[in-house]
Parts: C-alpha cells; sequence; structure tokens
C-alpha cells in the first residue's frame, strides 16, 4: 500500500474491444469520487491496438505524459480490436510497455465468486494470487532467444533472491492486516532450480515473520483450485506464468473470468514519474462481444477497488465497491456468463446500474 499523502490523481485507459464497456460503470463511481476531491482524474486516453487504429502507436506520447503525472493507471482491456490486424500490431506490446516504464514488477489477482462468503463489512472475500510480473518467465527480451523454424528458441527463467523476498514480505503484510489468513506457495522444486530458489526463500521469510506457510508444487495447487480445496481468503504466491494460469483457474471455478480484477503494482519509489500502479480486468478485450453491452463488468470493479485501496488516502473507500458488487452478485439479475439457464441475462450497463446504485450512497456519507 502506498503512503504518501497528497490527492491523487488516476488516469483512465479504456484501451481495446469491450474496454471501455465495462470501465463505464466504475468510471462513475471515480467521478463520484474527483468531484468531492478525494481524487483527480484524467482522461480518458487513448491506448493498445486501439489507440493504433486511430494513431498509428499504442503508446502515445500524450498519453505516456499523462500517466507521468499520475499515480495511477485504470485500464480497460488490452487486446485484439476491430478493424486493427495482428500483423501491424500486437496489443500486448502496450500493457507490457507500461508495465516496464513504470518498473510494475508484483502482480496481485483478486478472484471472487457468486456464493462467496462476506466478512463483517460485507465484502466478499478474494482469493488472492500474488505473483511477479517483471523477471522470471516474464523476463525482457534478451532472455529469449528466437527461433527462424530450423533453430531451437529458448525461454530464460531467471529469479534473483530479492524479487522473490519482496513478494514473500508482500504476502506476509496481507496476513497480517487481516486481508487473508493463510499463505499457500505453489513452485515447481522437485524440477526447476528457480523453484528450489524460491522455496527456501519464501520459507525464509515466513519463518522470520512467523506466518504460517504452506509449499505444494503448481500442478498439485491447480488440482486444488479446480476442486474447491482452496478457501477464499487464500493468498497463493506462485512465480509469474505459474500464477497468470492459476488466476485464470480459479476465475474458471468461480464461474466467468469476469470475476477477477487486477493489480499490477511497484511497491517502491516510482520508476518514472508518479506511476505506481495499473489495474485492470483480465479478461481482455473480446473483440467478438464488442458493441453488444453484454460483457460482465465485474473485473473493472474488483479493479477499481483494489486501485483505491492501495492508497492511504483512499482505502477506506475499496470496500465500499467490494461490498456492492457482492450484493449485485448475489441479488442478480446476472450478465450471459453468469445468469442461470433460462433466465434473462443482465446487460452490461444494466449490471453497473445495480453495483453503482449500492455503492453511491454508501460512498456519499463517506465522501
Amino acid at each position: 500500500m502506498s503512503s504518501d499523502e497528497r490527492v491523487r490523481r488516476i488516469a483512465v485507459l479504456p484501451g481495446d474491444g469491450v474496454g471501455a464497456e465495462v470501465v463505464a460503470g466504475p468510471a462513475e463511481l471515480l467521478e463520484a469520487i474527483a468531484a468531492a476531491g478525494r481524487i483527480e482524474l484524467s482522461g480518458p486516453w487513448p491506448v493498445g491496438a486501439s489507440a493504433f487504429g486511430e494513431l498509428g502507436t499504442g503508446l502515445p506520447e500524450p498519453t505516456l505524459a499523462a500517466c507521468d503525472d499520475c499515480d495511477a493507471m485504470f485500464f480497460g482491456a488490452a487486446g485484439e480490436h476491430p478493424g486493427v490486424s495482428l500483423d501491424d500490431y500486437r496489443p500486448e506490446h502496450s500493457i507490457i510497455g507500461l508495465r516496464q516504464r513504470y518498473d510494475l514488477r508484483v502482480s496481485i489477482r483478486n478472484i471472487v465468486r457468486v456464493d462467496s462468503g462476506v466478512d463483517r463489512d460485507g465484502a466478499a472475500r478474494p482469493l488472492i494470487v500474488l505473483r511477479n510480473l517483471l523477471g522470471g518467465a516474464y523476463g525482457a527480451a534478451p532472455t529469449r532467444t528466437e527461433s527462424d523454424g530450423s533453430e531451437a528458441a529458448c525461454d530464460e527463467v531467471i529469479l534473483t533472491p530479492a524479487q522473490i523476498t519482496e513478494l514473500a514480505e508482500m504476502a506476509c503484510d496481507l496476513v497480517e492486516q487481516g486481508l487473508a489468513s493463510s499463505i499457500v506457495s505453489a513452485d515447481k522444486a522437485n524440477l526447476m532450480a528457480t523453484s528450489r530458489l524460491w522455496r527456501s526463500t519464501t520459507q525464509r521469510v515466513a519463518d522470520a515473520r512467523g506466518v504460517p506457510l504452506r509449499h505444494t508444487y503448481v500442478d498439485r495447487m491447480a488440482f486444488e483450485l479446480a476442486h474447491d480445496d482452496v478457501v477464499a481468503d487464500t493468498v497463493v504466491l506462485t512465480e509469474g506464468i505459474f500464477g497468470d494460469m492459476l488466476s485464470d483457474l480459479a476465475a474458471g471455478r468461480a464461474g466467468s473470468i469476469a470475476l477477477c480484477g487486477s493489480a499490477s503494482v511497484n511497491p517502491g519509489p516510482p520508476a518514472k514519474g508518479r506511476c505506481v500502479g495499473l489495474f485492470e480486468p483480465v479478461h481482455g478485450s473480446a473483440p467478438r462481444h464488442f458493441g453488444q453491452n453484454r460483457v460482465n463488468p465485474s473485473g473493472a470493479y474488483l479493479a477499481l477497488a483494489a486501485l483505491l485501496e492501495w492508497f492511504t488516502e483512499t482505502a477506506d473507500l475499496g470496500p465500499v465497491v467490494t461490498e456492492a458488487l457482492a450484493g449485485a452478485l448475489q441479488a442478480g439479475p446476472l450478465t450471459y456468463d453468469l445468469a442461470p439457464p433460462g433466465s434473462e441475462p443482465a446487460s452490461t450497463k444494466a449490471f453497473a446500474a445495480a453495483v453503482n446504485a449500492r455503492a453511491l450512497p454508501r460512498l456519499k456519507e463517506l465522501l
């Protein structure tokens, strides 16, 4: 959590495909918070494949300048966009470029369930997946050897004790702050040298902090998630590529990829300007659903809650969002991905309106 006292400025980047549709509802809450003087808003700013289609670049200079001058980015989606060929622009370049520019080296993903329990504040308890975003399998270009089709390709996985220690300390923080009850560390220590370093380092940190830690292999972790053996308020601490897969599996077990929100953060001093985080749903641009007003915006609400909770100045507002989302998920009607068979699905706008109708009165009390 960032504790630098000031009014936080948030850049809104709708991104590609359905990004603008899913951030519209949460953006209304941001606007209400800004109107009360608790934050400042900047944007919306073009980014990604949609920006490339209009401007010939996925990371326009005005967008980068605006993000440099903001504390965090609220991002809709990176992915394919109608009318933009993948041969012309790879949309992942935008999100990777932003992560590298601001050293957003840690990923925190929150997954909720429609039937999950609630804490004393009424907020849904998430499963948290904590992983590295830079380093490990997410190494930079020099760690990769491309193939021309006749020679071998290579992806070098490099992890340092310092990288692992930072993640393990953050996992312990979550437990000590009461945001999680336990930590499970998933690795492949029976095969990989990086995983053996991971296991010894995470255990050392947990022992020093007095926080219980359970180790398991990543394939066993996948089974436990699929079999629904992992309690909701657990931190799954794991390497980047493992966590990428496990979080999607957990969201699928919860019922929809839209039930996962993502925070990409720099827990240290800003690497450039003042920006320390990018907050987004994980579902991508879903181009086949673009313009149909049917995609579930829950992931964007989870991302908004994580954004608010990251900064001490707005941390009290985050649980209001998760509480409102939990209420809307439990009361229905639900979007097509979660709607029971035979029921009429809610539109993106209708579901967002249901969340906001719960959140806005409570926010006004706090603002």
